[in-house]
């Protein structure tokens, strides 16, 4: 009985293994957050940092998945609506600033501000990229700051 579960168990791990699964890691929990901070003067201090740093640690390149990204995106729609926004303004808001939907992305949003920049409401939305899919850490940054009203990306700025 014993080898039996013990294969079972083996079974599970190989799939979670090769499906690029992991265990729920509180670390890698998005932050979704408004603050009304107006960023017009200097959009580099959003303060994504922190939690950047985290997913760089617990991802690669190799994860990077639409599954993956979808995952996350659902847990932020989930916490804008538990913060009294509206999900799916965040979610084109995020989508907006993906070339090609529907292929394999590079990159993975960690953080979303609801915030001011230029006169305008925007979700700051910082994610995590590699360039390559065989980079051992999601350690390159793209910063988007995204009209709420027209899904325009009004700033850009990232590592290369």
């Amino acid at each position: 009985m014993k080898r039996k579960h013990l294969l079972c168990i083996m079974l599970i791990a190989s799939i979670v293994i090769a499906t690029g699964c992991r265990d729920s890691v509180p670390e890698c929990d998005p932050i979704v957050i408004v603050t009304n901070t107006d960023y017009t003067a200097d959009p580099t201090t959003v303060p994504y940092s922190d939690i950047h740093a985290v997913f760089a640690a617990n991802y690669s390149g190799t994860d990077l998945s639409i599954t993956l990204r979808d995952e996350i995106i659902d847990r932020m729609e989930e916490k804008a609506d538990l913060i009294g926004e509206e999900p799916a303004i965040l979610y084109q808001c995020i989508r907006a600033t993906y070339t090609d939907w529907n292929k394999r992305p590079n990159r993975i949003p960690c953080y979303a501000e609801k915030c001011r920049y230029e006169n305008q409401v925007v979700w700051a939305i910082a994610f995590n990229r590699a360039n390559s899919f065989d980079e051992t850490s999601l350690g390159h940054f793209d910063l988007c700051l995204v009209s709420c009203s027209t899904y325009d990306t009004l700033y850009h700025t990232g590592c290369y």
